[in-house]
This record gives structure tokens, sequence and C-alpha cells, in this order.
């Protein structure tokens, strides 16, 4: 919520403040992005990018590379957001002035987060509204939403069929890099939730927990239970995304009402989300169920506009009873 509403209120200053204009043109040099081809070869720059970084990942063990990458990333992102601010608060800046002064911003952002690990959750979030901002600012509403619908679509296959969205999940998260927003916690697993191969982890991780002195963990053994480690990922393009379809919904009408609709619904799909993630504790792909809600709120917000809105709370359920057959069939297999 704090990048869905942040970047909104970023991104009417955008609008409304005439320093900060130039950050609507250096982020769209090329024009609005108001055609369906223009978002698919944008979706297949999304699926080239991913496929190299895994194929990094697979032959390259160090560490230089990625964090040059992250901090370009960090740096690109944050420039914008950092730019729109500085240029509303102090609009007697120049655009040299404002741009060098957000750079410098952005690369300290860099170092400090290489520097206190801890504040990687920071980081993401203000890299996310920065990816929000321009991709809301660059495309317009009608591509926008098709964007957020073919992601969603490759989300759910790169979650439950290929899996290969998992294996860069687990390589992002391991290096600490802030394209993740993580949360950690401890959880009391019972014995019987493990299956066979699980099983021979479980008693391994039994014995070298056993030698722990604390009575709670020795009573929650004895009982059959497991103290584990339990974290929950989720990464930047789930938090940008929404982002961008708010932000491109603003200019409809440039007021408030239709893309608070739409992060309502992205909030409400980001519990909903959480929920089934809990009931099933299995990963599962945030953008299908994102989406599904963004659009029944889009369709409530529009429904005394245009009827063709019936059409976007129709696309929403389908999309969702979808996600909801995957999350089972997932949960089964696992079991």
């Amino acid at each position: 919520m704090i990048v869905q509403f942040g970047g909104l209120l970023i991104a009417s200053l955008v609008y409304t403040t005439t320093p900060v204009s130039y950050i609507t043109s250096s982020s769209s040099s090329s024009g609005q992005v108001n055609t369906p081809q223009q978002a698919l070869w944008f979706f297949v720059y999304l699926i080239i990018a991913t496929l190299a970084i895994l194929l990094v990942f697979k032959i390259y063990h160090g560490n230089m590379l990625f964090s040059l990458f992250e901090g370009f990333v960090i740096v690109t992102a944050s420039f914008f957001v950092f730019a729109t601010i500085i240029g509303y608060f102090m609009p007697n800046l120049n655009v040299s002035a404002v741009s060098i002064a957000s750079l410098l911003i952005a690369i300290a952002l860099v170092l400090i987060k290489n520097k206190y690990h801890v504040l990687r959750n920071t980081v993401a979030i203000i890299a996310s509204i920065g990816v929000g901002l321009v991709l809301g600012i660059d495309f317009g509403f009608a591509v926008a939403y098709l964007l957020v619908l073919i992601i969603a679509a490759y989300d759910y296959i790169a979650v439950f069929v290929t899996k290969h969205m998992l294996t860069l999940a687990k390589a992002l998260s391991s290096r600490n890099m802030a394209f993740l927003i993580g949360s950690t916690d401890v959880e009391v697993i019972p014995k019987n939730f493990f299956n066979k191969k699980e099983f021979k982890e479980y008693e391994k991780y039994k014995k070298e927990i056993a030698k722990v002195k604390n009575p709670v963990i020795k009573k929650l053994i004895k009982q059959g239970k497991l103290p584990l480690i339990s974290q929950v990922q989720l990464g930047a393009g789930d938090l940008g995304l929404p982002l961008m379809l708010a932000i491109s919904s603003y200019k409809l009408s440039f007021n408030y009402f239709i893309p608070i609709s739409v992060i309502i619904g992205s909030t409400v799909g980001m519990l909903f989300t959480m929920y089934i993630q809990k009931k099933y504790l299995i990963p599962l792909p945030a953008i299908p169920p994102l989406f599904s809600f963004m659009s029944i709120a889009l369709g409530l917000a529009l429904l005394t506009i245009s009827w063709q809105s019936v059409y976007l709370a129709f696309v929403g359920l389908v999309v969702l009873l979808i996600f909801v057959y995957g999350a089972k069939r997932s949960a089964k297999n696992k079991s």
C-alpha cells in the first residue's frame, strides 16, 4: 500500500508541477505506448531478460556482476522518484540540477543498501515505485491492462508449470538483492506435513535442533512438531505492475476515484494471495490474483460510466478461478 498510494501521489506531481515535466518527456521519449504490439514487444523483452538472468545465475557464481546489475536497476528506477520529489519541493532548480541531485541520491541509496543489508525491503519499495511510475506514465490504460493480463498468464505458467520463477526467486533471495520484499517468521510445522523426500531432511534437521537446550523447542519436538524458519518473498514486479495500472488509469480523467479503486483491488488481491499461501503453504504467483481483483474493482468503478466494465469484472473472475484451480492442484501434487 505504501508503493501504491505513494506512487500514485508522486505520479500526480508529475502532471501538476511544471519543473518535473522533464520527467514525463525523458521517460517516454518515444511517445506513449498505446498499441497492443508495443505491449507484446515489452513482454518479449521481459522474457528475454528473465531467461538471460537465469542463464547467468547458472553459469556465474560470483557477486560482482549481480551487484552491478542490481545497482543499475535501483539507480535507474529510483532516479525518477527522487527527481519528481526534488522538482516539486524545489521548483526553482533547473533540470540539470534536479537530475544531478537525483542521480547522486540514487547512487547513495545503492551504497547504503550494500552496507546495511537490512534496508533491502526499503530500497525495493523505492525501486518498485520508480518502475510503476515510469511505466504508468509511458503506457496508455488499455495497453497497461493488456500487459498485466499477459504477465499474469506468464506468472501462472512460470510458477505452477515450468517453475523457473521459483528458481529465480531463490537465487535473488540468497543474494539479498533488492528485487524482492521478504518477511521472515518462525512457524511450528507438524511432522505429518512433510512428504517422504522431505521427511529425511526433517529427521536430519530434527537431530540438529534437538541440540538446542531451549525447553520450549524440546517440548515441541517431543510433541512431534518442529519450529522452522518461514519466509514469504514478494517480487518488485508484483508491486510495480499494479502501480503502473493505477497511474495509467489516473490519466483517464485525472481524478483519484478510478486509480484508488485499482489500488483497493490490488490490496484485496494481495490479502487473498496471502490467505491462499497460508492455507496451502506453497509458492504462488501474485500477479494473477492481483489482476483479478483489480479487474473486478475497475469493473465496479466504471459500471456507471460504461457497460463494457462488465467485461473487466468477468475477465477478473475467470483469472481468479484459474488461479485458485492452479493453487489447489499444486497443493495436491505437493501432498
